[in-house]
């Protein structure tokens, strides 16, 4: 059966971050520098999805995986059918009923796998479109964190290569970090809503040919006021 297998979480791959503090392994640093460093572990993937905002994103991406399987399922059980039909009626079908009957089958086995490779683009863009806002400022916190605390080294263990095998819960700031994530993203200004469109005037209606100009619109204009003239002379 085809399925789709994701899991919405920060992808570096597709989320790459510039951060001054590094986020490598310890076992890549020299051990005398930690006699002299200030190191701080951090679970960054952690903090980006349990974020408020990073819980609404995956809410948003888990409906969105839940549709596209049930489509992908319901492909599948179809295809499912009309195999079983092609094995179990082989004898009373005819040549060209089960010739049509295999092309069908070929058709919707290709379109279903195309339709499973689309998904699987459609949804990694869809994590990154919604991680990737949420990612870039748990960046730029974290930059200001090992700037306030004096970190000279901070290790992401969300990173599977950091190859920790021991974390001491005073050097953890994962929490931290989600806090001032959540914090930061609630000073952003909501989207505004996008203005109705003002409406298009209407051009005047042209009359129909032969007839008349109609005049403007508007009160008809007053005739010129007029003096009267000297009497003319009585008759006798």
């Amino acid at each position: 059966m085809v399925q789709i297998e994701q899991k919405f979480s920060y992808n570096r791959a597709m989320i790459r971050l510039k951060l001054p503090i590094l986020l490598v392994s310890a076992l890549l640093v020299p051990s005398y520098l930690f006699s002299q460093a200030k190191v701080a572990v951090v679970d960054f993937e952690r903090a980006i999805v349990e974020s408020v905002e990073g819980k609404k994103a995956s809410a948003k991406f888990n409906g969105r995986v839940e549709a596209v399987q049930k489509d992908l399922e319901k492909r599948q059980k179809e295809l499912e059918d009309l195999s079983n039909r092609l094995r179990t009626q082989d004898r009373v079908l005819s040549d060209v009923a089960k010739a049509d009957l295999q092309k069908d089958i070929e058709r919707r086995q290709t379109e279903l796998t195309r339709l499973n490779e689309d998904a699987q683009k459609e949804l990694n863009g869809l994590r990154d479109e919604l991680l990737r806002p949420i990612a870039e400022i748990a960046s730029r916190i974290m930059q200001v964190m090992a700037a306030e605390r004096g970190f000279t080294l901070v290790v992401d263990v969300s990173n599977p290569q950091s190859s920790v095998i021991y974390v001491n819960p005073a050097a953890e700031i994962t929490a931290d970090l989600t806090k001032r994530i959540d914090t930061e993203l609630a000073k952003q200004p909501p989207p505004s809503a996008t203005p109705p469109a003002a409406a298009t005037p209407r051009p005047p209606a042209t009359p129909p040919a032969g007839a008349a100009p109609r005049p403007p619109a508007g009160p008809a204009p007053r005739p010129p006021a007029t003096t009267p003239g000297p009497p003319g002379p009585k008759n006798p």
